[in-house]
């Protein structure tokens, strides 16, 4: 099925920048606790937190991808939409508890505000692919809106409502895996897809540049600092770099490695940006950051790669380039342990590693 070409429109960037924000206030619930660790607890929410956020934006924006027209029903969904979503933001505590009601009452609007939309455009269709498409991930996002509504309310225990609740999210987060066949049917539009998912990665990196802001003093900038701010720039080039160079954007695809690659490269950036900031304001216990930066690092820079090797604009051979860089990862390991209570010579290799990766892609990449 040919789908149109479009562009992302001012109302999407509009739209994006409030669920920046939001994952942006995720970060308020990873905090080091008296043994300058973070707790597996705020690591977990972080997880789910983010998880949530995603699997919202994500189905606005695949609904965007394949149906939207600048109408005034589009724009309307779109303000609502943000409204609920500032309220989902605004739920985030670290005592996950206390907002669990709103949180998750938001997260079930708007839930079934998507699935309306699905269900409308249905209704309008008589393509029995567009309309089989629009009832599936109508359904799947009604049944965790109800799933939603039901942790609400006051049975059983907390525990057990909330796991009801993370299950519905990740079913739904996953559920469009199982229906690739029924997508393939009806390709995106890639070449928007991923110009939406580059612009609204480039809003976290937005969010990553005010953290590295947070750790100046108005009469001091320390070296540290300074380091992290060059970190968060080559990330972003790594970054930039797969994106207009590794991507073949004009593939015919369902995009599900794409989608769900960003969920990894969200988690990836987010948790190493807070990592770093928190080295660097010496609030966290060494050891136990390399581990967990190692952790994120992977996930964005894993995330990037698979959607390089995925969707290549020619036929390559990556293996040989993968298995090196699993090498250079553990090198990296190694050297960061041996320099882990030296903050600058620590960032300085950090640097060189992330300088070194990216002069690799570009090389695979010409």
């Amino acid at each position: 099925m040919q789908v149109l070409k479009k562009e992302v429109s001012e109302f999407e960037l509009f739209y994006d920048l409030i669920f920046a924000y939001a994952i942006s206030r995720i970060a308020s619930i990873l905090f080091v606790d008296a043994n300058q660790v973070l707790s597996f607890q705020s690591l977990g929410e972080f997880l789910m937190l983010t998880l949530v956020f995603w699997t919202i934006w994500t189905y606005q924006t695949v609904f965007a991808n394949r149906f939207s027209i600048k109408n005034k029903t589009s724009a309307l969904f779109l303000f609502f939409d943000m409204f609920w979503v500032m309220v989902l933001a605004q739920s985030i505590n670290v005592d996950f508890e206390k907002t669990h009601f709103t949180f998750a009452g938001a997260t079930s609007i708007l839930f079934f505000s998507i699935a309306l939309q699905y269900y409308l455009k249905m209704k309008s269709t008589e393509d029995l692919v567009v309309k089989k498409l629009c009832y599936q991930l109508a359904i799947i996002l009604c049944a965790s809106g109800l799933i939603g509504f039901i942790t609400i309310l006051p049975w059983g225990t907390y525990a057990i409502r909330f796991a009801l609740y993370a299950f519905s999210i990740f079913i739904t987060a996953f559920f469009p895996i199982v229906m690739k066949k029924a997508l393939e049917d009806f390709p995106t539009n890639f070449g928007h897809l991923t110009e939406r998912y580059s612009l609204f990665t480039l809003l976290l990196f937005g969010e990553a540049v005010i953290a590295v802001a947070s750790t100046f003093a108005f009469n001091k900038i320390s070296i540290g600092s300074v380091l992290f701010f060059l970190l968060v720039v080559v990330m972003f080039l790594f970054y930039n770099a797969v994106y207009k160079s590794g991507i073949d954007r004009e593939k015919s695809t369902a995009g599900l490695v794409l989608i769900h690659s960003h969920y990894f490269v969200f988690v990836g950036l987010g948790l190493s940006i807070v990592l770093y900031e928190n080295y660097v304001n010496g609030e966290i216990q060494p050891l136990f950051f390399i581990l967990c930066l190692a952790a994120s690092l992977v996930c964005f820079l894993g995330g990037s790669i698979v959607n390089m090797v995925i969707y290549s604009k020619r036929e390559h051979n990556y293996l040989p380039f993968i298995s090196k860089s699993v090498l250079y990862f553990v090198a990296w390991i190694v050297a960061s342990l041996l320099l882990q209570d030296f903050i600058v010579p620590f960032l300085f290799v950090n640097i060189v590693f992330l300088l070194f990766l990216l002069y690799k892609v570009k090389q695979e990449l010409r």
